[in-house]
């Protein structure tokens, strides 16, 4: 009893010893603890390992248990090496997916989750094993982990993050889901889908390409839907996104068919048998509203198909016996009408644009006189103090169709389009060129578009309209000549062509040309010829190289052959 009292009466008297006691006493509920964690704790489970043997960039999936739902701190480990946080593209509590990725050589594979460690399995890399395997398709193919953001507006930039993109584009392509009507037999081939749009560097959608990241703008007229990559190794699967359509929608409906035949002749050659006559003839351009051109046929064969949106021909310049030399091309051609539905105060400001698309579009170049005075002036005082780009577009068409005159047959003088200010006349092009200054003076991206109208008896004629460009929207068709009543046999009825024609675009309007098309010659001190008022905007129609030549040339405009 004495001695209990005294042991008692140490640890009051002594802070030390009570000190001790207590520490003593903590240590011995932490290994009490650490005991039942370490026998209530469960270790992972691998059961399998799909594929047992790969490459890099491989989908690996890892089937098991008890990996925890989240991944957190936890992780694999494939031959001793630790998968970095972007190998993985998924993590449950019985399954992991990872992307393996190029350092990762043959070895044990591991799940530690939560401090404790799954016993090992073996994978193989096919690049290091000591039999030879069949190469997984998936090693090449192209492989999106994740897109971001994943809910998106129109014209916005996103990266595209994954595998095997290749470390440059080359002839890689990005495709969007698309809202246009299609057929029922329509393929998954992307260039032959309707339902898939392409991103395109006409319109400078694409900003990087690395083999694991690409950066691009959204392309013109793409929707909720599917992303997917095509590379020269073959598709990636298709990865779901959300557009945010908050400022209105565009569709494309009423697809025509057309069969497109243009032509130029050659007469009356008389110059040096050294010297030589080069043709540029235009080709269609695909865009959104007008997916697919396809020449169908070409005589004779041209020195090149496809160059600056031209088909080159090349012919002699020295007399030919023969007489009149005759150069033939047709394309199939398939043609959308457009509808637009805007909600303009929606939109965004101008700093989202695509500063290329800002650049480019908004400047004067030889086509677009937007920094003359007079539009400068005149542009200012229709629009006076409205900010919002839609506003401005509708300001200034208005404006045109209630103060110019239209006239109804193309001008054949080489005039200025700036005439159409000063005395309020003129014909469709000086209209479509008008406003596309009258906009770029605004700082809205504009583009002159070029081609041919057919009417309902399948004649056609050189025709002019424009395009702009509204923030977190897209591009705007606008045919301010049709809307001020140019005479045109429509297959539409009862519309009301004023309001229809700004916003929306039928499908009788075949498109040669988006924007000035600045050639350069192959020569410079070769001879061009430019065409005016034609149905392609370009600098150069005919380029003559060598000694003084005389000839003839013919350019028909073009004519359908068929539609369906």
């Amino acid at each position: 009893m004495n001695n209990t009292k005294t042991l008692s009466y140490i640890i009051r008297k002594s802070p030390l010893i009570r000190t001790l006691l207590w520490g003593l006493i903590i240590l011995i509920l932490v290994i009490i603890s650490l005991i039942f964690n370490i026998k209530t704790k469960k270790n992972p489970v691998i059961n399998q390992i799909t594929p047992p043997v790969g490459a890099p960039g491989d989908l690996i999936t890892i089937t098991g248990k008890d990996f925890g739902n989240i991944r957190d701190t936890s992780f694999v480990e494939f031959g001793g090496s630790k998968l970095t946080s972007s190998s993985y593209v998924s993590w449950s509590d019985t399954e992991i997916r990872v992307v393996l990725p190029a350092n990762i050589k043959d070895g044990l594979v591991t799940v530690s989750s939560k401090n404790v460690r799954s016993k090992p399995a073996f994978f193989a890399n096919t690049t290091a094993a000591p039999v030879a395997v069949t190469q997984s398709i998936q090693s090449t193919m192209p492989l999106i982990t994740s897109i971001s953001p994943e809910k998106i507006t129109p014209g916005a930039l996103i990266t595209i993050h994954g595998f095997n993109f290749g470390n440059s584009r080359d002839r890689s392509k990005v495709y969007f889901s698309i809202d246009r009507e299609t057929k029922k037999d329509d393929s998954f081939s992307p260039s032959e889908n309707f339902s898939l749009i392409e991103a395109s560097d006409d319109t400078f959608d694409y900003v990087s390409w690395s083999d694991n990241e690409i950066s691009l703008y959204v392309p013109d007229g793409a929707t909720s839907g599917s992303i997917f990559v095509e590379t020269a190794k073959g598709m990636s699967s298709q990865r779901k996104f959300i557009m945010d359509n908050k400022s209105g929608k565009k569709s494309f409906i009423a697809p025509k068919n057309y069969i497109v035949q243009s032509e130029v002749d050659i007469d009356d050659t008389n110059g040096d048998k050294d010297s030589s006559i080069i043709l540029r003839c235009p080709r269609p351009v695909t865009t959104a509203f007008q997916p697919s051109v396809k020449m169908t046929e070409c005589a004779p064969e041209p020195i090149i198909s496809d160059f600056q949106h031209t088909l080159i021909h090349q012919t002699s310049g020295a007399k030919n016996s023969s007489g009149k030399r005759h150069f033939k091309q047709n394309f199939a051609i398939t043609v959308y009408e457009t509808r637009t539905e805007i909600t303009a105060a929606r939109l965004e400001s101008t700093d989202k644009i695509n500063k290329n698309i800002l650049f480019s579009y908004t400047k004067a170049d030889n086509c677009v006189p937007s920094d003359d005075a007079a539009v400068i002036s005149l542009a200012r005082e229709i629009v006076k103090s409205e900010h919002n780009s839609y506003n401005i577009a509708a300001l200034i068409y208005n404006y045109m169709l209630s103060n110019f005159t239209l006239q109804q047959n193309i001008e054949k003088s080489n005039r200025s389009v700036l005439e159409l200010i000063k005395t309020k006349k003129g014909d469709a092009y000086d209209f479509a060129i008008i406003y596309t200054a009258l906009l770029r003076a605004c700082g809205i991206p504009a583009i002159p578009d070029s081609g041919v109208l057919v009417s309902t008896d399948l004649r056609t004629t050189n025709h002019w309209w424009c395009e702009f460009y509204a923030a977190g929207f897209g591009w705007i068709p606008v045919d301010p000549a049709l809307g001020a009543g140019l005479n045109f046999q429509a297959w539409q009825k009862d519309i009301n062509t004023s309001q229809y024609y700004f916003g929306n675009l039928d499908s009788q309007h075949i498109l040669f040309s988006r924007g000035w098309n600045e050639i350069k010659p192959s020569v410079p001190t070769n001879k061009t010829v430019r065409i005016n008022k034609s149905y392609a905007l370009q600098s150069i129609w005919e380029e003559v190289s060598g000694k003084t030549i005389k000839y003839s040339s013919y350019w028909s405009a073009p004519i359908v052959i068929g539609v369906y």
